[in-house]
């Protein structure tokens, strides 16, 4: 009786007869490996579906399924495949390294320059730059690889190389200037990049020739002590022209100077109007902090076009204050403020007014030179032609005694190149470039010797000549600096205590009962007066110190006073229209700011060499970091169900390898590019700040700044996918993955980028690092995407560019095995949608976009008192 015979004996196949029935069956009746088992057939006819590999079977004899051992049902169970088939009819998937040709009755060897993951139907062909030898599985990206170490081989040799050629040629700088290094104490730098930001170094001249230093007739000329000081007349005629008569030896001595003289020819080009300069006044100026403390009380004055004035004061005395109140910085409680007459909003004039704060507020990785010459490029008037701004720059760079140093890097407190006192005439210098009509300057002098403070203040004075007003805060100045102004302000607790000519002091303090010693400083007794020592100071019966009665007695000789001015008058309607015109004529273009701000930040970013070496360096360690996490998968990232009656072969799935790569892949590239991110905007407040309120566009400066980074991210995108896919060896094409990591890298950036608008620099990096830690987690992957959807949550997670990424990864290396797996149910049980890539890394240069278009405004509105 044959076995099909047989079985029909049995009413039930339940039972135990039939148990030992089919125990008993020999394996070349069932077919299967196991013992004790029969086949299921899997199709009635000799399908065998692609990348399958059916050897026996036919149409007589079609596949079967046998139920496995346990060896191979073990390894079904974690993921794995079964080397061998499990029946003599049972189909077997294509090995690595190999493809099953359409009908799967041949397994072929995967030809040399192609690989074959499992399951392959033909080779497929290695991309550009891979190597694949024969019976490849995966890509081994050997020459990409090869070609970036190679390229940052020559990029270190080249920051080697120009460090080196650098210190050489300040060597031998400093030998051929030593007597002129001695003299100031600073050697040149040769900058490679001084090309990108104007000329090389001209011709040297002889030092004598090319510095403003005063001789010993200038400072004796203006060291006579307030007793013996040259009045000054000057009469403002409100027609543009400003008659002076003048035999101070300083403005003797400026027209002596060849430097001054050119320096002054410029500024007088772009201070092109018939209404020169800009008068303020202000009265009854009151300011009183939010917990009701006042800072300024009831303070009033006029300041002249084209006076020189210096505010002076004891710490706490409201004089920073006034001067920000002056310029629309601040807002006062009470009082009224006039420009030229009329009552106007500062912030309109504020390409014509310039403001040098009392820090450095410089760019440290920029030259003397390129610092100043930025400035000017941006706030000169837009006829002038380059060759004009450089001689601008050098006439003024001469005047400042920085020729010698011009080119080199300025630095800063931590790493300092040139000298503190050269810091504070380059931040002079970047205000003084831009010829305004107007200056306020926080103290000018401090940090600067006697030579070079004195020939700033003549400098100054100078340029007053021309119908500038100078207004500047000096703390305790020296006599020959106190001399050097014309008008005098003096603050006490808030109180306006003196408002004159300087040569009137004297006078005025003596009417007031104080006694002026016949030596010393005048500077040092009116600030001993006016914080509380001047008690010694006083003459009468009573010895008491000065405090409010010194403010009452003030008043009471209020109609003494020199100094009273008549209020300018307002500006003709031909004045007005002038001024207006040489408003709008002044600052470059939008697109040329942008231009120039983009040089400036690549400027920077080269020569902060290390800091992008670095960067670069963390991305590419990141990568192999990640593709080391998969490098033990061999390429298979996903184990799925197969295709049709096929699927009971299925293993174990694996929906977890390509979305946790991804995850993963998220997360380092957050790390290694948040805190870069940070600094692009966010260690450089201040200086934004300083610029905003001259008139630079924000808009150019962030748009340059953003254009900057774009070759950063290019590199770092670049070393972190080279090494992830030479590790990983995913079936994501490369450039595809490239791009996805691009536009990643472009959302971390951008989120840094916020973030840098709202938190302060010392929690910034940390900050930044958290936020881009958050939207990797918001991946879709731990939960999973499917179970925030139930949570009717999935709009938000979609809001995170780390839903978007990992999505383009599961769908690039699921979709080239689509023929062989149920690619449906991996979509299912994890809930990414498959096949839009497109829309995935839209998505992710749409939000990179969008975290840039919110920093912007955050960027304007953040600390607005201080783009004033």
């Amino acid at each position: 009786m044959t076995a099909p015979d047989q079985l029909t004996h049995f009413t039930n196949f339940s039972g135990r007869d039939f148990d030992e029935y089919v125990l008993d069956l020999p394996q070349n009746s069932t077919g299967c490996q196991q013992p004790g088992v029969l086949p299921v057939p899997l199709a009635m006819n000799d399908t065998c579906y692609p990348g399958w590999l059916c050897l026996n079977s036919d149409d007589d004899h079609p596949p079967q399924y046998c139920p496995p051992t346990p060896e191979c049902q073990a390894k079904r169970m974690t993921e794995m495949v079964c080397a061998e088939p499990q029946g003599f009819y049972e189909p077997k998937i294509c090995d690595n390294g190999h493809y099953c040709p359409e009908g799967g009755k041949k397994q072929i060897a995967c030809p040399k320059g192609t690989f074959c993951p499992t399951g392959s139907v033909a080779p497929l062909n290695c991309s550009t730059g891979a190597v694949c030898p024969e019976q490849s599985h995966k890509q081994i990206f050997v020459i990409p690889v090869a070609i970036v170490c190679a390229l940052d081989v020559l990029l270190l040799a080249a920051v080697g190389a120009s460090y080196v050629i650098r210190r050489y040629q300040y060597k031998r700088y400093r030998r051929k200037y030593r007597w002129f290094n001695q003299f100031d104490g600073a050697m040149d730098d040769f900058s490679p990049y001084a090309r990108l930001f104007g000329r090389k170094l001209a011709q040297q001249t002889p030092p004598a020739a090319e510095t403003c230093t005063p001789s010993d007739s200038d400072a004796a000329s203006i060291e006579t002590g307030s007793g013996g000081r040259r009045a000054l007349s000057r009469v403002d005629n409100m027609d543009g022209h400003v008659n002076h008569a003048i035999d101070d030896g300083i403005e003797e001595d400026s027209d002596s100077s060849p430097e001054i003289r050119l320096f002054l020819q410029s500024m007088a080009r772009a201070i092109d109007t018939s209404s020169t300069g800009l008068a303020f006044d202000f009265e009854n100026l009151t300011f009183k902090t939010k917990k009701g403390q006042t800072i300024l009380d009831h303070v009033s004055g006029s300041i002249p076009k084209g006076s020189c004035w210096g505010i002076i004061g004891g710490s706490g005395a409201g004089k920073t204050t006034l001067v920000n109140t002056l310029m629309g910085k601040q807002r006062a409680t009470s009082g009224t403020i006039k420009i030229n007459g009329s009552r106007k909003c500062v912030s309109r004039y504020r390409k014509l007014i310039g403001y040098v704060p009392q820090d450095e507020i410089v760019f440290p990785e920029l030259t003397v030179r390129e610092n100043i010459l930025h400035s000017a490029r941006c706030r000169l008037p837009s006829r002038w032609t380059d060759t004009a701004i450089q001689e601008h720059v050098d006439s003024l760079i001469a005047c400042l005694q920085l020729t010698h140093v011009q080119h080199k890097r300025v630095g800063d407190e931590r790493k300092p190149v040139i000298s503190g006192g050269q810091r504070k005439r380059v931040n002079i210098g970047m205000e003084l470039v831009a010829a305004p009509m107007a200056i306020f300057l926080d103290e000018p002098t401090s940090g600067l010797d006697a030579s070079s403070a004195l020939g700033v203040m003549r400098l100054l004075r100078a340029i007053s000549r021309l119908g500038v007003t100078i207004v500047a805060i000096v703390h305790q100045p020296r006599e020959t600096i106190f001399n050097a102004f014309d008008h005098l302000l003096v603050l006490a607790e808030g109180h306006s205590v003196y408002s004159g000519p300087t040569e009137n002091v004297h006078e005025y303090f003596v009417a007031l009962g104080f006694a002026f010693a016949s030596e010393g400083n005048p500077a040092d007794i009116v600030m001993d007066i006016t914080t509380g020592p001047g008690a010694q100071r006083y003459v009468g019966a009573m010895r008491r110190s000065v405090g409010a009665d010194m403010h009452r007695r003030a008043d009471a000789v209020s109609a003494m006073r020199p100094h009273n001015l008549t209020l300018p008058l307002a500006l003709s309607a031909d004045q007005e229209a002038s001024l207006t015109r040489t408003i709008k004529a002044r600052g470059a273009s939008w697109p040329v700011q942008v231009y120039y701000c983009l040089c400036r930040a690549t400027v920077q970013q080269v020569r902060n060499s290390t800091s992008l070496c670095f960067e670069i360096g963390v991305a590419g360690l990141a990568g192999i970091l990640m593709g080391l996490s998969a490098y033990t998968a061999g390429g298979h990232l996903f184990q799925g169900i197969y295709q049709g009656s096929f699927a009971q072969l299925s293993s174990a799935v694996d929906y977890d390898s390509t979305p946790q790569l991804g995850l993963l892949g998220g997360m380092a590239i957050g790390l290694a590019a948040s805190a870069p991110g940070f600094w692009v905007f966010g260690e450089e407040k201040l200086m934004y700040w300083r610029e905003s309120a001259a008139g630079h566009s924000p808009s150019a400066y962030y748009t340059g700044k953003l254009l900057s980074t774009f070759p950063r991210i290019t590199l770092s995108a670049l070393h972190f996918t080279i090494f992830l896919y030479l590790l990983a060896a995913p079936l994501m094409p490369f450039m595809r993955m490239f791009v996805a990591n691009l536009f990643y890298f472009w959302c971390v950036y951008g989120l840094a980028s916020v973030v840098s608008m709202l938190v302060k620099r010392e929690n910034g990096p940390l900050i930044a690092v958290l936020a881009s830690l958050i939207i990797g987690v918001l991946g879709g992957v731990a939960p999973p995407l499917k179970t925030v959807m139930k949570w009717h949550m999935g709009w938000f997670w979609r809001m995170s560019p780390g839903v978007w990424f990992t999505e383009a990864y599961f769908t690039e290396n699921l979709m080239p095995m689509a023929y062989l797996y149920q690619l449906h149910l991996a979509e299912a049980a994890t809930g990414f949608t498959l096949g839009q890539y497109s829309l995935d890394v839209g998505m992710l240069f749409a939000i990179g976009l969008v975290y840039r278009v919110l920093a912007f405004p955050l960027m304007l509105l953040m600390h607005r008192d201080k783009q004033r």
